[in-house]
Parts: C-alpha cells; sequence; structure tokens
C-alpha cells in the first residue's frame, strides 16, 4: 500500500507530466495566431518542467533511502 504522502507525491508528477504534455501537443498550436500566448505557454512549459525535474529526484531519493 502507497502512503497518502508519496501518493501525492506521484499524482503531482503525474499532473505536471500532463500540463506539459497538452502545452506541446495542443496548446502552443492552438495559440499560434498569439504570439504573448505561444511565450506563455512556453514559459508555463519551462516552469513545469522544472518542477517535474524536483519531483523526479525528490522521488528518485525517497526509493534509494528504502523509505518507499
Amino acid at each position: 500500500m502507497v502512503s497518502d504522502h508519496h501518493h501525492n507525491l506521484i499524482q503531482q508528477l503525474s499532473e505536471l507530466m500532463d500540463s506539459v504534455w497538452r502545452y506541446d501537443k495542443y496548446y502552443k498550436q492552438d495559440a499560434k495566431n498569439c504570439k504573448d500566448c505561444q511565450d506563455l505557454w512556453e514559459r508555463l512549459h519551462q516552469r513545469h518542467q522544472e518542477d517535474i525535474d524536483l519531483l523526479k529526484h525528490h522521488i528518485a531519493e525517497h526509493v534509494e533511502a528504502g523509505d518507499w
């Protein structure tokens, strides 16, 4: 059984990864006529990718410590 704490880490990782996928797959293309919107989606993509990397690292630390 996964603890609520670990579930929350995985759930947030999943949510962010889904968002990044949607930015690339749909949002940037849908905003092709608005440079400001394209820039916004790109900034959010970068920000969320940094958060994804942080969560992956943190989860890996838990796994390596045997705390999973």
